[in-house]
């Protein structure tokens, strides 16, 4: 089924591409997925007479354009230059990705619409999740691919004789991503977001569309059996819980619950419930020989690219690659001056999340809905490195240009009552 809006010519074509293509970032392979944002912008700029599009930038933009340039400049010294200039591309993409939802989405409606896009495709990917968990429960996962790009990415990796984002987990299901911890990462941010529709969406249909789709990522999460996904859960939804309305608050006590139900699920399904815990041994074991390569590249870091801190890895007898948190390996990367410039998007991302979060109305309920979004990512940023593949980033440049969207429509209601008085 068409959503009702891609219909609607009163909509301009240009926001109809970015719903559409939003809808398939996450579907399609995480180098295609680098094309999108540029693409949408492009075909922006040429429409932005024609369809009106006020092209604007803010200081959040300002700050992840100068940490994207960082990023690219890092290359100068990295032992692997052509991923810290990749890292480079894609933060740019993302900069340009927000400012896109920032330009188009002028209306409460029209973010309504690019939200349940990002539910949808997170359902979608579910969907494929729940098939890959089906096959491997019988024995079979060699005829459902996990990840579902597994030999074109082998394939496309082979022409350009390199693994920019590949790595194989094959115990748990990935869907459309590079490994279950990608995943995990995309479901956590935007199952609040699925859940906040539930009860706040304009329509039945649209209520009832996102009760589905909770269903399907909640699935989707439960399958990856990831506990730092479980704390994610719980946190997120104890913070959307302050959003308003009673039947949230109800549901979100039972996300929580649910989350613990997960957790068990993950001691059953790992074997860890009567035993050590291998997992946590090893990342502290990991954290410690980073601070190692951090003691050693301070000030710039050596590069970024989770790609140059593999080497490190691998030279110590650590096979990963990277330190399995996103603060340390911010600081690894990019060095104090890399981690300073993270600091300050955060702090510029987090400060106007509790701006809206003071407003009154919809405004409170959208921002309190984006900052448990956030909180749940940062929670999984504490046991993976969150922001190491395309679809992570672009991700969360959606939900910051959501953020600023609806930031960007109070001003200009405030600014149209201020004229109103005056004439």
């Amino acid at each position: 089924m068409i959503p009702q809006f891609l219909k609607d010519k009163s909509f301009p074509v240009a926001y109809k591409l970015l719903a559409v293509s939003l809808f398939l970032g996450a579907l399609l392979p995480e180098y295609l997925t680098v094309i999108i944002p540029f693409v949408v912008f492009v075909f922006c700029v040429t429409r932005k007479n024609t369809e009106r599009i006020s092209i604007k930038g803010d200081k959040f933009l300002i700050v992840m354009s100068v940490y994207a340039v960082y990023l690219a400049v890092t290359a100068f010294w990295a032992k692997v230059p052509k991923v810290s200039v990749m890292m480079g591309i894609i933060w740019i993409g993302a900069t340009v990705c927000a400012m896109t939802i920032i330009s188009l989405c002028d209306t409460r409606e029209k973010i309504e619409n690019i939200m349940l896009c990002l539910v949808g495709t997170a359902a979608a990917n579910s969907i494929i999740a729940i098939i890959q968990m089906c096959f491997m429960a019988v024995g079979r996962s060699d005829l459902f691919p996990n990840p579902l790009y597994q030999k074109l990415d082998e394939f496309v990796y082979g022409l350009v004789n390199y693994d920019f984002f590949f790595e194989e987990v094959r115990d748990r299901v990935a869907a459309c991503f590079e490994n279950p911890l990608i995943f995990a990462t995309f479901l956590v941010m935007v199952f609040p977001i699925a859940a906040y529709c539930c009860f706040y969406t304009a329509t039945k249909k649209r209520r009832a569309f996102s009760i589905i789709c909770s269903l399907l990522i909640f699935f989707g999460i439960l399958f990856t059996f990831l506990r730092g996904a479980a704390v994610a859960i719980i946190v997120s939804f104890m913070v959307l819980s302050f959003a308003g309305k009673k039947p949230a608050k109800f549901m979100s006590g039972l996300a929580a619950a649910a989350s613990l139900i997960i957790m068990v699920t993950i001691f059953e399904r790992r074997g860890v419930a009567a035993s050590q815990d291998l997992s946590t041994n090893y990342r502290i074991g990991l954290w410690g020989c980073t601070f190692g390569l951090i003691k050693d590249n301070f000030l710039l870091g050596v590069g970024a690219g989770y790609n140059n801190v593999t080497g490190y890895l691998f030279e110590n007898g650590l096979e990963f690659s990277h330190s399995h948190n996103l603060f340390i390996e911010v600081l690894a990367e990019g060095g104090i001056i890399g981690l300073g410039l993270f600091g300050v998007l955060l702090s510029v991302m987090a400060y106007d999340f509790f701006k809206l979060c003071r407003m009154t109305g919809w405004y409170r309920s959208y921002g309190i809905a984006f900052l448990s979004s956030l909180s749940g990512f940062t929670v999984m940023s504490l046991f993976d490195n969150t922001l190491c593949t395309p679809k992570q980033i672009l991700c969360f440049s959606v939900l910051a240009g959501f953020m600023q969207a609806a930031l960007r429509i109070k001003t200009k209601t405030s600014g149209d009552r201020k004229n109103e008085g005056t004439t």
